[in-house]
């Protein structure tokens, strides 16, 4: 008994050194690579975002919020229906019974989200905050 337990912990020593480490390294890798960029590109988009919310209108302040949403609900609806395919082709009932209840978590906030951006009206203010779902997205 004391053989095979010792055999489990060598193979799985032996598969974190060959296979999990070079992993690790590589998104390490990419994660020192692309960090900077990657973060001066949401800066830059954060920027426009910022700047377009300042420079319109109630009306389209609005019609951005309802944008934004739509854009949201249409990323839920894919990815639930990525998962719901996943199910599909998973080869355990259980796994595929959890993607299924994942899709529905996805979609189940959609109906209150799209009502909270069609509820929303602006101001127009100059110092109005940027409008963001429940989500913190925007």
């Amino acid at each position: 008994m004391f053989a095979i337990l010792t055999v489990i912990v060598l193979f799985m020593l032996v598969f974190s050194v060959f296979v999990l480490l070079p992993i690790l390294l590589v998104l390490k890798a990419a994660q020192f690579l692309f960090e900077r960029p990657l973060n001066e590109v949401v800066g830059a988009v954060n920027e426009v975002r910022d700047r377009h919310w300042r420079n319109a209108d109630a009306v389209e302040r609005e019609r951005m919020v309802r944008k934004a949403c739509g854009w949201r609900v249409i990323g839920r609806v894919v990815g639930a229906g990525a998962l719901v395919a996943g199910a599909s082709i998973a080869a355990s009932s259980t796994i595929g019974f959890a993607c299924c209840l994942a899709a529905w978590r996805m979609l189940k906030p959609i109906k209150q989200e799209m009502r909270d951006a069609c509820a929303y009206r602006s101001t127009g203010a100059a110092d109005e905050p940027r409008y963001s779902s429940g989500d913190g997205a925007f």
